[in-house]
């Protein structure tokens, strides 16, 4: 067995036994559209403990990101989202969560595994927009794992350090977490946001979240 499947062997084991709960419900979720969001339930709490972070610490509206690398509906929500983040980035803080739908994309942990070991050097979100970036190139491929090391090369990044990275089961735990929080608050579709305790499903263009966000800062 490869290091690449010992890493996916060791992620899914995990959460093999929730896939079985809801593989019958997210096949058709990858493309959801958006809605006009609604509140959650205000006893859910967040658990956003080492999840990649940025934006001020008190800012009064929080974006949390519940997305999935392979997922082609991520991908375009991203596109639009990195340039919110920038222009917002001085009011609002955004919180990545990780979701991946293991049922329908096989790569979507070890990319997921990928971006947080990054992160462990300081540098998710561009390693991130490297991933979505290049999507096309390795979200079908039988060893993705050489594809994200070249990725660690374009960056700069440590790759002795990423290497030893992808084998941390404290790392691998950090995703399973995301996976489970999203299960508990049943959701069901990539990508979904959080604004504050607002939830919207789909992929929203620049003009949305302007909106949305001046919204919620002006409450």
């Amino acid at each position: 067995m490869n290091s690449e499947d010992q890493i996916r062997k060791i992620f899914l084991i995990g959460v093999s036994f929730l896939l079985v709960i809801i593989v019958g419900g997210l096949g058709w979720a990858i493309f959801a559209e958006n809605d006009d969001g609604q509140n959650i339930d205000p006893n859910i709490t967040f658990n956003d403990n080492r999840n990649p972070e940025t934006g001020p610490s008190d800012a009064k509206v929080t974006v949390r990101i519940y997305s999935d690398f392979q997922c082609p509906a991520c991908k375009i929500a991203e596109s639009e989202l990195a340039i919110i983040r920038t222009e917002y980035q001085d009011r609002v803080r955004f919180i990545w969560n990780d979701f991946p739908l293991t049922n329908i994309h096989p790569n979507a942990p070890v990319a997921a595994l990928a971006a947080r070991c990054a992160g462990e050097q300081g540098r998710f979100w561009e390693y991130a927009e490297k991933i979505y970036e290049s999507q096309e190139e390795w979200e079908y491929s039988t060893s993705p794992r050489n594809h994200f090391f070249e990725l660690v090369n374009e960056l700069n990044l440590n790759e002795e350090k990423f290497n030893q990275c992808l084998f941390d089961e404290n790392i691998m735990d950090l995703i399973e977490k995301d996976f489970q929080e999203a299960i508990a608050m049943n959701l069901n579709s990539t990508p979904t946001f959080f604004i504050n305790r607002k939830m919207i499903t789909g992929a929203m263009d620049q003009a949305s979240w302007r909106q949305e966000l001046d919204s919620a800062l002006a409450k």
